[in-house]
């Protein structure tokens, strides 16, 4: 039988020269899901990947994100039943678009300490608004202009749900009830529009609620749901009863969603765990009929479980137009038109696949490579954990047949095992590994190892060796974070190097994880998983390998279970000179807000062996430590060892446990011995992915990976000169995490390109000649020449970036009918009081990618657009922006973005106070890393967004319009 979870290929007709564009896999993440009631073919989809629009009832999708964030993560969805008006609500702030989606801004802040769980809008109306945070609620009645009648829940008390039903009143659901408040109840009521609330009349006798429905038809019939239950009331909550469910542990303790039929009030489906939907049409009766929806109805990610619902979206008109929507928590968007009797995926465009690893093939090149891709992050939740394409990421098919892992952290190709042909597509043998956390029962967990001898297309678990953990008594390590194959581990290896193209195949490995920790507290604990196992039969069968790696330490004070832990293990390089020789990076987790606790001195970040893994030590000497001892140092989430010199190596630097930001690296040419910083131009939260290029045999080329938010935004970064400087090449990528990066292999006088794993799927970049590095190309800079007058050409300046620019059009070559002619822009730095010398990045952007400046007219900003860039190295700077086009008084500049930087609440327009027009083509900018200007909240990067407006009747002018 075959299921249509295969469909869920992603195929794109484009990829990425000179610029960052997506190439699928579709699906993944689903947090939130919208119809549109007055136009029911309009869906919202929000998840990890962003905000997605389609106006076809999710045939396809497309990014709808002017005046959001740039790293949004979505709470709940909303849409009006009466018109276009559309909400959603993020962590801590909640966007209004009254035009289903094309543009968002941002309501009054309700002044919520906590972050949001949920969101809801009164039926029939487009400005009854109400939202729970964890420990209050607000309501509006003008569409978030001004927020009323606040709720406390206490110290002991965790909001869930809020409901607005169609009458007006209010429904609030408490996560775990507490005697002490609320007389311990687990539903709140209000009929005062929040005013004031007490208990419903009786109490559903379920611990905490989960889940909170009303019904759109009858105000007064609630569902809700929590510890595998589902309540109903009929009449607002003054009696509560139980729902029977089809079997008492078909929810596994746990509903993931309900939903109630819009056109009949006692239909509800509910989402149970990992058994997948039922569907009743009355389900107040005693014993209802429930209707199974799973895997033989297409409901299935994997094709092996049924999929676990997140989110509902039901026809309005269900009983004449049976359509449901379903969003999965990691699994992607199904659609059934057959009242839930078949389902397909329906995820063409939507961009949320969370991609840790991508691996491409040793020696194809062209349109022809292979590509393998795992999917991370997911738990307790049904995914495609693996994903391939034969064809240079033009399409992507679900490439895990035989196994059914939660998610996929790393995978590796034995190079062996590949042909010479590089326009073939062989079987090859590939290795994965990730964590399978026992969907749907615990019997189904497996030690997260996996090996296929056919390409990736089927799998089978090799766990062999691992300890025998938990209920299950199965084999378990924790999360497998990563996988290497030792290069020279074939039969008979040469004297040197690595083993050929068909020498056999290679036989040692080494995993690497999080292991698993005794779970009580005797005043020690112990590891009784490895972090590290080693196979020396190709993964026939494991040992244990990480003897020298400590064990928890106890913080205190005596009896709180408080501990340091070095887990997980998240990078493994091998020397390729010498294979006994192996480094890992690891992770400090300790809980630095307890103050009575010691602090940590247990050994972190870089370890060496020189025994091929059987002992490791500590090889940290010069790595930053936390709070002072000497042996605790950041956390390494990235290694890398240069090909051609394994003395030198590259370590991802971090600080997890006590939140320090900011993107670094550490080099060492001793082979660990000591290390020292490296991070000259680098931005970011943090430094994710590290890779050298191989095809510069020096091995000074090398790439990081960073991660950050929509203020702090990470990217990928380029050094040629061994990261003694770094220059950015992020240029339209999503600003969070880049946990992987990819160079494909390719011909000697191709181009570079770099495949990046995010959460908004794969993205592509083709490298174009840019010779200067400040992101113009440099054929763009020859067209423009010398834009500044210095008799220099601009494309050899990295101070002086030259950009044409086509307004009104989004491709590079401005090719549309009648096209508007170019407006060309010299970005020229002339002063600083330090080391900017360069610029990164520098790009012209529409106006209509963001919101409407609301002191401007439609067109206020159309004309010149937006200028981008970033200012490595630079604590302050002045540069000059010169354009073709002329201004007079009426042109002011305006910037956009957090009007303190950093801080992601604070987005809008504002005027910058450091412009000036200084003759009527060229402007003045005065920027200070640490002031209003730049998006960062780091005081040695500058990312810099803002452009000339015209304003005829400006009056503000203090920056907080």
């Amino acid at each position: 039988m075959s299921f249509a979870f295969g469909m869920t290929c992603a195929v794109s007709s484009f990829s990425g020269t000179g610029i960052w564009t997506p190439i699928g896999p579709y699906g993944g993440s689903v947090t939130g899901l919208a119809l549109s009631e007055v136009n029911p073919d309009t869906l919202l989809a929000v998840g990890r990947g962003g905000v997605f629009r389609s106006v076809n009832a999710g045939s396809s999708w497309s990014r709808v994100e002017v005046g959001l964030p740039s790293a949004l993560e979505p709470v709940s969805v909303a849409a009006s039943t009466t018109s276009s008006v559309m909400y959603i609500a993020e962590r801590r702030r909640i966007y209004r678009s009254e035009d289903s989606g094309s543009v968002w801004l941002p309501t009054t802040s309700t002044g919520a300490v906590e972050e949001f769980v949920d969101f809801s809008l009164r039926r029939g109306t487009d400005n009854s608004v109400a939202v729970a945070s964890h420990d209050a609620a607000n309501v509006s009645t003008d569409g978030g202009t001004t927020w009323t009648a606040a709720l406390s829940a206490g110290t002991n008390v965790d909001f869930s749900n809020i409901e607005y039903a169609s009458d007006g009143v209010l429904y609030l659901s408490i996560a775990v009830s507490d005697p002490s408040a609320f007389a311990g109840a687990v539903v709140l009521k209000s009929v005062d529009a929040g005013a004031s609330w007490s208990p419903t009349a009786s109490q559903p006798a379920i611990g905490g609620i989960r889940h909170l429905v009303v019904s759109p038809v009858d105000p007064k019939t609630l569902f809700a749901s929590g510890s595998g239950k589902v309540a109903l009331s009929i009449d607002g909550g003054n009696a509560w009863t139980f729902v029977e469910l089809p079997d008492a542990s078909i929810c596994n303790t746990n509903t993931m969603a309900l939903a109630s039929d819009p056109s009949v009030e006692t239909a509800l489906f509910v989402g149970c765990g990992y058994r997948g939907l039922f569907y009743s049409t009355d389900a107040t009766v005693a014993s209802p009929v429930w209707r199974s929806i799973g895997v033989m109805e297409g409901f299935t990610a994997n094709g092996v479980f049924p999929a676990q619902a997140s989110s509902i979206a039901i026809h309005p008109s269900y009983a004449a137009t049976p359509t449901v929507w379903i969003g999965t928590p990691e699994g992607g968007l199904f659609k059934s038109v057959d009242d839930a009797s078949h389902f397909i995926p329906i995820n063409q465009g939507y961009e949320s696949t969370n991609i840790r690893p991508i691996v491409s093939h040793p020696g194809d090149t062209g349109a022809s490579a292979t590509f393998l891709a795992g999917y991370g992050d997911a738990l307790s939740t049904t995914t495609i954990p693996i994903f391939r394409s034969q064809d240079s990421g033009l399409s992507w098919v679900p490439s895990a047949q035989g196994i059914s892992p939660s998610q996929i952290r790393g995978i590796a190709i034995d190079p062996t095992t590949v042909d010479t042909d590089p326009a073939t597509a062989e079987d090859f043998i590939a290795y994965a590994v990730g964590y399978a956390t026992g969907i749907p029962l615990p019997v189904d967990r497996n030690g997260g190892i996996y090996k296929s001898m056919d390409a990736g297309r089927n799998w089978v678990t090799i766990d062999s060796g691992l300890p025998l953990l938990g209920l299950a008594h199965r084999p378990f390590m924790g999360s497998v974070r990563t996988v290497v194959v030792d290069p020279r581990s074939c039969v008979t290896p040469p004297p040197s190097g690595p083993c050929p193209i068909g020498g056999g195949h290679l036989q040692t490995l080494y995993v690497a994880g999080a292991g698993v920790v005794n779970g009580t507290y005797t005043g020690t604990q112990t590891f009784v998983a490895g972090r590290i196992y080693k196979s020396t039969n190709a993964g026939a069968s494991w040992l244990r390998s990480d003897n020298g790696l400590p064990e928890p330490e106890d913080l205190g004070p005596t009896g709180s279970d408080n501990f340091a832990y070095t887990f997980p293990l998240t990078a493994l390089v091998i020397d390729p000179s010498d294979s006994q020789i192996l480094y890992s990076g690891s992770v400090l987790t300790w809980f630095p807000e307890d103050f009575t606790a010691a602090l940590p001195t247990i050994a972190n970040g870089v370890f060496k062996s020189i025994d091929g893994g059987t002992n490791w030590t500590l090889a940290s000497d010069g790595l930053p430590t936390v709070a002072g001892p000497k042996t605790s140092h950041w956390d390494v989430l990235a290694l890398a060892i240069n090909p051609f010199n394994s003395q030198i190596l590259y370590a991802g630097i971090t600080s997890i446990a006590s939140s320090v930001s900011g993107a670094h690296v550490f080099k060492t040419t001793n082979g660990g011995d000591s290390w020292s910083e490296a991070s000259v131009g680098l931005a970011g939260r943090d430094v994710r992915s590290l890779l050298i290029d191989v095809a510069d045999a020096s091995g000074n080329t090398l790439y990081a990976g960073t991660g950050g938010d929509s203020a702090n935004p990470g990217g990928v970064f380029r050094s040629v000169d061994g990261g003694a400087t770094w220059n950015s090449v992020t240029l339209n990528l999503p600003p969070t995490a880049t946990p992987t990066l990819s160079i494909p292999n390719r011909g000697l006088t191709d181009p570079v390109r770099i495949l990046v794993g995010t959460r908004a799927g794969i993205w592509d970049y083709t490298q174009v000649p840019d010779d200067d590095a400040d992101g113009v190309p440099t054929s763009v800079e020859n067209v423009i020449g010398d834009g500044n007058g210095d008799l220099i050409p601009d494309a050899t300046q990295p101070d002086v970036a030259s950009v044409q620019w086509f307004p009104g059009t989004s491709s590079a070559d401005g090719s549309q009918p009648n096209p508007p002619p170019p407006v060309w822009v010299t970005m020229n730095i002339i002063s600083t009081p330090g080391s900017c010398d360069r610029f990164n990045d520098a790009t012209v952007r529409q106006a209509s990618l963001y919101p409407p400046d609301p002191i401007g007219t439609a067109n206020s900003l159309v004309p010149n657009g937006l200028v981008r860039f970033a200012l490595p190295n630079c604590a302050a700077a002045k540069v000059r922006i010169k354009y073709n086009t002329v201004f007079d008084n009426n042109w002011r500049w305006r910037n956009y973005g957090p009007r303190i930087p950093g801080e992601d609440a604070s987005f809008g327009w504002y005027s910058f106070t450091g412009a000036r027009l200084i003759d009527a083509q060229t402007w003045e900018l005065d920027i200070d890393a640490t002031r209003q200007g730049n998006y960062r909240d780091d005081a040695n990067n500058i990312l810099f967004v803002g452009g000339p407006s015209l304003l005829h009747d400006f009056i503000f002018d203090h920056g907080f319009e």
